[in-house]
């Protein structure tokens, strides 16, 4: 099961509740950091369940897709770190599982999207050993209740 799909009330999910207080820019770049981390692997990944993982949170966030890849193409990947460096550590922890989620959803991971994750991470604060800590976390917990 996917923590991600898990519906609270009112049919809100988690990445619509953490994120609710995001800009839409934010949002748009939290898209982008998962498209660019969704293509950076080229041809090695699935890109049909790429596409779906993606639409899901395009849902989620209630944000276009057409609107935050021209965001992306305006304003470059650096505008997702001046974007998202300001969430909180919350957020920025289920960002970690949201790209974790974004980085297996097609298979094993590769070592250009985890060096790319890595990257960003360290970019907006997130060392590697908390970006690895809030995975197995996340895994574990996923173990004992699913």
């Amino acid at each position: 099961m996917d923590v991600l799909n898990l519906f609270g009330e009112k049919g809100e999910t988690p990445v619509s509740d953490i994120f609710s207080d995001l800009t839409t820019n934010q949002k748009m770049s939290v898209m982008n950091l998962l498209l660019t981390i969704g293509v950076c692997d080229g041809e090695q990944g699935d890109e049909d369940k790429e596409l779906q993982y993606l639409n899901t949170i395009v849902r989620d966030l209630n944000v276009r897709a057409d609107r935050s890849m021209a965001y992306l193409d305006s304003f470059g990947q650096e505008r997702i770190i001046d974007d998202l460096e300001s969430l909180s550590r919350n957020q920025k922890e289920f960002l970690v599982i949201m790209t974790w989620g974004m980085i297996t959803c097609d298979g094993r991971p590769n070592e250009t999207e985890l060096q790319f994750a890595s990257t960003i991470f360290e970019k907006l604060g997130v060392t590697e050993d908390q970006f690895v800590a809030t995975i197995e976390k996340s895994l574990a917990l996923m173990k004992k209740f699913f």
